[in-house]
């Protein structure tokens, strides 16, 4: 039988890389916007994917990790942190505030608590692979 080992990803795939590969992410998806003449607040769109990107790939990887305190809860600190960077970068660029703008405000809080919910979710799988792993 093939084990699967999460080495590679314990080591490479880190929160600070995802947070460095996300803000490229929406950075590079405002200046698209910015550069093409799109309708006015489609930043905060790409800030929203590079949000939702971040909070996919970051549960994925918990997956490998064994501890919650030494992972998911940096990583909730992370999230807040590139949260406030995309946004306020969305804003500067846009020159539109995200109060003005309710679908984006609705977003930001249904994907942090998608982001919260499925966090805890996985690692609560994480628990329960854990004890049957023991009971082996």
């Amino acid at each position: 039988m093939i084990e699967v080992t999460f080495t590679f990803i314990k080591k490479r795939a880190g929160p600070f890389l995802q947070l460095a590969v996300s803000l490229a992410t929406g950075w590079v998806g405002m200046l698209i916007c910015k550069l093409g003449h799109t309708a006015k607040g489609t930043e905060y769109f790409a800030a929203m994917v590079a949000i939702i990107f971040y909070t996919l790939i970051n549960t994925v990887v918990s997956i490998a990790h064994k501890s919650f305190l030494r992972y998911t809860i940096p990583s909730y600190y992370i999230y807040i942190i590139l949260v406030v960077l995309l946004l306020l970068s969305a804003k500067l660029i846009s020159g539109i505030s995200i109060w003005n703008l309710e679908e984006y405000r609705m977003m930001v809080v249904s994907v942090t608590m998608f982001y919260l919910i499925v966090s805890l979710l996985v690692r609560g799988v994480r628990f329960i692979y854990e004890i049957a792993e023991e009971d082996n």
